[in-house]
Parts: C-alpha cells; sequence; structure tokens
C-alpha cells in the first residue's frame, strides 16, 4: 500500500532526528556528519526510512478509519502525527537496545505520536465527512 497524499516527507522526519542522518561510515559523536536528511548513505536510509513512513500513516489511518483528512491543516497535523510515529518506528529498528530505558528517544517520540495521534482523530471525525466505500 503507498503512502497516502498527507504523509510526511522523509526530509520532516529528519528534522525530528538529524542524529540519525549520519553517512554509515562516521563516529556517532560526530555532529559534522550529519546531512540532515535521510539519504542512500544514511543509517536508516531514505528508501528505510519511507518504508516506515507507509507503516506510521497505518497507524495514525485506523485512529480516524473511514474518514481522510479534508483540509490543509487536518492533512498538516495527521503527517505530523505520522512523523513522530516513523521516528519511533526508526528508533525501535535502529537503536533497539535503547527502547526499554526510560526517556530516550523511542518513549518520546511514542508519546508525541500518541498524542497527536488523538487529537487528529478527534479533529477528523468531527468535521471530515466519511469517506466514499471502495469499490472491488
Amino acid at each position: 500500500m503507498a503512502a497516502p497524499d498527507w504523509a510526511p516527507t522523509s526530509d520532516q522526519v529528519a528534522a525530528l532526528m538529524h542524529s540519525r542522518t549520519r553517512g554509515r561510515d562516521s563516529i556517532a559523536a560526530t555532529a559534522a556528519r550529519e546531512q540532515g536528511r535521510f539519504t542512500a548513505d544514511t543509517r536508516p536510509s531514505d528508501e528505510q526510512v519511507r518504508s516506515l513512513i507507509e507503516l506510521a500513516c497505518n497507524d495514525v489511518a485506523v485512529a480516524f478509519a473511514g474518514r481522510s483528512p479534508c483540509t490543509a491543516t487536518l492533512r498538516a497535523a495527521a503527517a505530523t502525527a505520522a512523523a513522530y510515529r516513523t521516528a519511533q518506528l526508526v528508533e525501535a529498528s535502529y537503536a533497539p537496545e535503547r527502547t526499554n530505558h526510560l526517556g530516550l528517544a523511542h518513549e518520546i517520540f511514542g508519546t508525541l505520536a500518541a498524542d497527536a495521534i488523538r487529537a487528529v482523530a478527534v479533529a477528523i471525525e468531527a468535521g471530515c465527512p466519511l469517506d466514499e466505500p471502495e469499490t472491488p
């Protein structure tokens, strides 16, 4: 399934997690190696982040199943929620050893995602019409 039209870009996710935009051969403590965006040479790569964006969008969309964000503001809010969820998925995938400690990025992004998903779901359900049923 392709990401929806409101999906965040990999650059929007990178804006949340600069430290993950280092080249594969850079030293983790070297901020100068941060590229500010995901590329084929970062870990994770741009392609890997785009795959996680699709998964994150599915997690967000289920909160307002049967409806789509119907305004630019709601599309942006849904994208922000998906960006937070993507960042959490990146942390879980690429630093799993760090996801079981309180206060780390995984937990912080999870809290941000949960709060944003709840808020956008309430707003979409209150202000957007039901989607047309899909035809098989």
